[in-house]
């Protein structure tokens, strides 16, 4: 170790709350006074004690950086100075875990005038930030010490794992020492093109916007930084054809006809689904985006199943049905629907049920129906919910008191926040409403139900979704289009609702919602003949302008959205009933919503289609729908190819 550097004064660090608070300690502690004129006498000043920075470190006192290899041992001493002879006593903080993992080694305290850091080899990059702290009774120094331990940052995943060729798209990159304390920062590339960094997230994660990929097809993502690159394998990250191009064929998925229902979920390259046929319920899997699907596991027993849903966390599946037109079963499979847990009755008794749904988070599984007979003004939301991954749930829950029919219930969950909302007739049928409640602490008990829409309207239809813990509403009453939204999922809401758009293009309905950051959508059909998006780019506060997306005066249906950062994909139902010509229909934007790709659709239909679906991961696209191709009807999917 070289000489010591010059002392430097000890000054509060802006970054530490240990050392500031200490120095301001030092500055509030002077000598005891005595009274006016009783003689005695004030004791002596005490001067501070000063640290020597030694050399190796960079920096301005009180910050300073020590950088040391990853497989490299290395020591330094600092060396403190007091005046007036003081006996001293240091004191070393930090976070436990970020010193184990740059390998500092050092006692919490010790006493004298110097005081030893001892780093120990590491396997990976990693900061810590050290407050070395020396004190003499009265007053305190302190250095603020970054301990950078260099080496290549690694790379373990990005998020979406898709992008279109051509059009740019925020990804989140993982891995580990990507900023080393924000002194460094890694430097993304696709394919050997840079991308533009937009935020840092710590060591562990950060968001980069994808560069404008021509070519399709596997894409390399590397990470690097003057200590070196880590980089995923190709098959890792997939730049999809723009515009996108659907498979020739549709493909049928149930098995074997007599198809009522389909559902399914789209993580990237996999997709769950479940579809019923001859009223039982199947599940199948596809591992490349809905090409093809493995062969289908029977789910259901002897119940006749008329409604199924499908939730999915990576290879954590739960799928939710309703068997006999009264009972609410669920089954999960832990290994991606290779094998499944027995069926639980999650409905508490024999009353009608009907409008499932299901949401789930890495922890949390929430199902949500209606429960009781419309005929005798019982029908009641009724969530169960489970707080260990699907592997218990707790008794039904009745969301919200009143004594009218409730319906069209939808639900969104992130960890142990549940928001809902329905429609209720609590008021009067006639001034039927749309309500919403939140759970705080995974479904145990609700707040009490907000309305949303205004008391001198009948609200007709409703959509929920919600953007990390911004949640969001679009509904139609008779008085046009509208929408609400939390940023607080569901504790506070806008207060009066957003109007979007009135009856002047025709009487709306069939709102559907999406949002990305300040960007909010809501799409929906108009006398049934036309599809048209408000757009706002607010946080939903406006809707100034209205875009109409379907491109011929033919009978429309069944909008859906979806989307992930700039991409947002629309979908509908578009035809003649009467002269078996409905298909679906889809238009995409990948400029959040400023322009739109001219409506096209997908597949070999030939006759009429029903219950469409539409899921996005990244740049993949996935439509399914029910058809009667000659008879019996079909379950089909079709996905946009590599």
């Amino acid at each position: 170790m070289g000489p010591p550097m010059a002392a430097f004064p000890s000054i509060a660090s802006q970054r530490s709350r240990i050392l500031a608070s200490a120095l301001v300690l030092a500055a509030s502690c002077g000598g005891g006074g005595g009274g006016g004129d009783d003689g005695g006498s004030e004791p002596p000043d005490n001067t501070a004690p000063t640290i020597q920075v030694p050399s190796g470190l960079t920096g301005t006192a009180p910050r300073v950086t020590w950088t040391v290899p990853i497989l490299d041992t290395a020591s330094i001493t600092f060396t403190a100075n007091d005046a007036d002879g003081d006996v001293l006593q240091w004191q070393l903080s930090g976070s436990s875990v970020a010193f184990a993992a740059a390998g500092v080694n050092a006692p919490t305290s010790a006493t004298g005038t110097t005081f030893t850091i001892d780093l120990d080899p590491v396997l990976s990059p990693a900061f810590a930030l050290c407050n070395v702290l020396v004190q003499d009774g009265t007053a305190t120094a302190g250095l603020e010490v970054s301990v950078l331990r260099t080496g290549a940052p690694q790379i373990d995943g990005v998020t979406p794992a898709s992008a279109f060729a051509g059009q740019p798209l925020a990804v989140e990159v993982t891995g580990s020492a990507l900023a080393l304390g924000g002194v460094v920062q890694a430097q993304v590339t696709f394919g050997g093109a840079t991308a533009t960094v937009l935020a840092s997230t710590g060591e562990t994660s950060l968001t980069c916007r994808t560069p404008t990929i021509a070519p399709s097809g596997q894409t390399v993502v590397a990470v690097s930084n003057t200590n070196g690159s880590d980089q995923l394998p190709a098959s890792a990250f997939r730049v999809m054809p723009y515009p996108p191009t659907f498979a020739s064929s549709d493909l049928a998925v149930d098995s074997g006809g007599g198809a009522t229902g389909l559902d399914c979920v789209l993580q990237e390259a996999v997709c769950d689904l479940v579809s019923i046929a001859a009223s039982t319920v199947t599940h199948a899997r596809s591992t490349d985006g809905g090409s093809t699907f493995g062969a289908g596991t029977l789910l259901s027993a002897t119940e006749t199943v008329t409604e199924a849903k499908v939730a999915a966390i990576g290879d954590v599946v739960h799928v939710a049905w309703i068997g006999d037109s009264q009972q609410v079963w669920y089954r999960r499979s832990s290994d991606g629907g290779a094998s499944f847990s027995a069926a639980a009755r999650l409905d508490a008794g024999a009353q009608p049920v009907q409008g499932l749904r299901l949401a789930a988070s890495s922890t949390h599984v929430h199902a949500a129906w209606i429960s009781g007979s419309f005929g005798l003004t019982q029908a009641r939301v009724t969530t169960a919910s489970s707080a260990n991954a699907g592997s218990s749930f707790a008794v039904p829950v009745g969301v919200a008191s009143g004594s009218q029919n409730q319906r069209e219930v939808e639900i969104v969950c992130s960890g142990d926040d549940l928001a809902v909302a329905w429609l209720d007739d609590r008021v009067a049928p006639q001034s039927r409403g749309v309500y919403a409640a939140r759970s705080g602490d995974g479904g145990a008990t609700f707040t009490s139900a907000v309305r949303l829409s205004g008391l001198d309207g009948l609200a007709t239809s409703l959509d929920l979704s919600r953007d990390g813990s911004a949640v969001h509403v679009a509904f139609v009453t008779e008085d046009g289009v509208f929408y609400d939204g939390s940023p607080d999922f569901g504790s506070t809401w806008r207060t009066p609702e957003v109007f979007v758009r009135g009856l002047e293009d025709g009487v709306p309905s069939e709102p559907r919602v999406h949002a990305s950051g300040d960007r909010v959508y809501v799409a929906y059909t108009t006398d049934g003949t036309g599809v048209r998006l408000g757009r706002s780019s607010d946080l939903g506060a406006s809707f100034p302008a209205i875009t109409r997306l379907d491109s011929a005066n033919v009978p429309v249906s069944g909008p859906r959205i979806t989307g992930v950062g700039d991409y947002v994909t629309v979908a509908w139902l578009s035809g003649d009933a009467g002269n078996d010509s409905v298909r679906a229909a889809w238009t995409v934007s990948t400029n959040r919503g400023d322009g739109w790709r001219t409506q096209a659709g997908a597949g070999d239909g030939i006759s009429n289609q029903g219950s469409l679906l539409l899921r996005q991961s990244g740049a993949r696209l996935l439509l399914g729908y029910l058809e009667r191709r000659g008879l019996p009807i079909r379950a089909l999917v079709n996905a946009n190819q590599p």
